[in-house]
């Protein structure tokens, strides 16, 4: 899947936002790529997102060339626009038995993506990744992917890190080495919304290196840029500068 660019024309997905009054009634989904080099991450001029701010403004929010993979030190590192695309990854990942069911997922995220739309996968179609394919692109939206994998049971606990006390409290009392973690394999769920300007007063360094532990001990990375939320740039200069070191084995 995601082996060649696509629009999304029809009130589905990501695309329901605000759909009738929007003139613009399409959004592009590109291809995914393997890529060893950060430099190779590359901005594109397509609508990926587009819906009214807070303050009535339509917000139309371009992306990137390509999804991007990554692999290093054993990990698939999985790059994209909007976060809905990290369930298919999760379950691409199942298939290539990286990892398998009732996982931890570690969820940092200026959002809980946790609304739930009452639409689930059972396990026998989770298993066909045409259909997760589908469901991904045609049904889940950037608030409600993570509960339907939970119901599925691809996913067994979620630990949220929204805010500084989470951050703190995870760094307190050592998370990763808690031994009903340690058991697991763990899906490190990022969104780089995180490090949006108006969640400044939470020391950059200091995510950073909750980032970094989390990475080290994780089987299967997704990472979200988030174009409504955060300023695209901003959000590739953020990734490179964490994963430069992570990638290069530099941390």
């Amino acid at each position: 899947m995601y082996k060649k660019p696509f629009y999304i024309n029809k009130s589905v997905w990501n695309n329901a936002f605000s759909y009738e009054k929007r003139n613009n009634k399409q959004l592009y989904v590109t291809n995914l790529i393997e890529i060893d080099d950060l430099e190779q991450i590359k901005l594109w001029n397509e609508i990926v997102f587009e819906d009214y701010d807070f303050n009535g403004n339509l917000s139309s929010n371009y992306w990137l060339k390509n999804f991007y993979k990554l692999i290093c030190k054993n990990k698939d590192i999985y790059l994209f626009d909007n976060h809905n695309h990290a369930f298919y990854f999760w379950y691409l990942s199942r298939s290539q038995w990286v990892i398998w069911d009732e996982n931890i997922l570690i969820h940092i995220d200026e959002h809980s993506d946790t609304r739930d739309n009452n639409k689930y996968l059972n396990k026998p179609d989770s298993y066909d990744l045409n259909k997760v394919f589908d469901f991904t692109n045609y049904v889940l939206n950037v608030w409600d992917y993570i509960i339907p994998a939970k119901k599925e049971w691809i996913i067994s606990e979620i630990i949220q890190i929204r805010n500084e006390s989470n951050l703190l409290d995870y760094i307190r009392n050592g998370w990763i080495d808690k031994k009903y973690i340690k058991n697991w394999n763990i899906i490190f769920n990022l969104d780089l919304d995180f490090f949006q300007p108006d969640l400044d007063y939470i020391d950059y360094e200091l995510k950073k290196k909750v980032i970094l532990d989390i990475l080290r001990n994780s089987s299967v990375i997704t990472v979200s840029t988030s174009p409504f939320f955060i300023n695209q740039e901003l959000a590739i200069k953020v990734f490179k500068d964490i994963f430069w070191g992570f990638l290069t084995n530099k941390i």
